[in-house]
């Protein structure tokens, strides 16, 4: 007599649970799905070759969404870069500016030398990317052919970091016009519960064909392909359940490598905001504006927590801006014969005389 704990179950049963991971876990989890379920003989699965075609189809695409989904990380941090650069072009051709306008003779001379280029390259940073990119190259060529002038205003810290924002610019954008190729799916979220449709399909089949077998050998085959599907699937609602463990793990890893940029950069950060080499330290916090990091800094003297964010390798401190009623200032343009004079001098009062157009105007501040 046969015992009855060997003989096969009345029906298997596909467990579901496939729906809730991330977009990744879950095109990952469709692909191994298919895998098992595509290796034995199609016919004893009641599985015809247009349903697996359909299924497999639809993993493809999203397949190819996961990667839309990262040429849009591309674009972000191309976003990034472009403030970093924006940034850097603006500080030298403020420095080269001023120093063109020095009392000191070894300033002003190579400042006078490099002005030009400041108007021919005035008004880059508003360009689109790409002819911002292209007149930045321009623009590094031309400073190359004035190595003296530029080592003698200091700014080869600053166009270094200018070279290296356009290196990195350049491959990103590289990367995202490869990426960039023509789809008919619209979103990750429509595509999804297509692919999980196409799979409780296929999972039915295989579940009625495993009642209407005939042979013996037919349902052993069907019971271990149910069993190996089961498994994986809980393999994967594993993983999800502990992922707020290794979130926090991320998290602690993150704060650390936080710590590792930030803190050595800290001592040339509080020299150049006038504090004492060892009265600065990062808090640890985060935040992000403009799609770039900052990073809080406090300032153990004072108790004064501050903003900075990483510019050509260097952190900087973010200005703040001041809200007020009635006490605020605004920067007059010079003319276009004027002089630029430095922010911290006033300048000179030209008289006025009689019947000339030099008006004035009341501004009154926001309420």
């Amino acid at each position: 007599m046969k015992d009855k704990n060997l003989q096969n179950p009345r029906y298997v049963r596909v467990n579901a649970g496939i729906a809730t991971h991330t977009s990744a876990m879950h095109t990952e989890l469709h692909q191994r799905l298919y895998a098992l379920v595509s290796e034995p003989d199609k016919v004893k699965l009641h599985l015809t070759e247009e349903l697996l075609k359909s299924w497999r189809a639809l993993i493809d695409q999203e397949l190819d969404l996961n990667h839309a989904q990262r040429a849009s990380e591309v674009t972000a941090q191309l976003q990034q870069l472009d403030e970093e650069r924006d940034g850097l072009l603006t500080q030298l051709f403020s420095a080269i500016r001023s120093n063109a306008h020095s009392p000191i003779k070894a300033l002003r001379e190579p400042g006078e030398k490099l002005l030009p280029l400041v108007g021919s390259y005035k008004g880059i940073q508003s360009e689109q990317l790409e002819a911002e990119s292209a007149h930045v190259d321009g623009l590094l060529m031309d400073l190359a052919k004035l190595p003296t002038q530029t080592a003698a205003l200091g700014l080869t810290v600053i166009i270094d970091a200018l070279k290296t924002n356009s290196t990195q610019f350049g491959e990103l954008s590289k990367q995202r016009v490869v990426s960039q190729s023509k789809r008919t799916v619209s979103s990750m979220k429509q595509v999804r519960p297509m692919t999980d449709e196409a799979f409780y399909e296929v999972r039915s089949n295989i579940e009625a064909a495993y009642i209407f077998a005939t042979d013996d050998a037919d349902r052993k085959l069907i019971a271990a392909l149910v069993k190996a599907i089961n498994l994986l699937i809980e393999s994967y609602s594993t993983n999800r359940k502990s992922s707020k463990a290794q979130l926090g793990i991320a998290k602690q890893i993150e704060l650390e490598n936080n710590h590792k940029l930030i803190d050595p950069l800290l001592p040339k950060l509080a020299a150049s905001a006038g504090y004492g080499s060892d009265d600065l330290s990062f808090t640890g916090r985060t935040t992000t504006a403009n799609k770039e990091t900052r990073y809080e800094v406090l300032a153990s003297s004072t108790g004064k927590k501050q903003w900075a964010r990483l510019v050509g390798g260097e952190l900087m401190l973010v200005k703040t801006r001041t809200i007020g009623k009635g006490n605020g200032s605004a920067k007059v343009k010079p003319k276009k014969n004027e002089k630029p004079t430095d922010e911290n001098t006033a300048p000179k009062e030209e008289p006025k005389s009689k019947g000339e157009g030099q008006g004035s105007a009341t501004v009154t501040p926001k309420s």
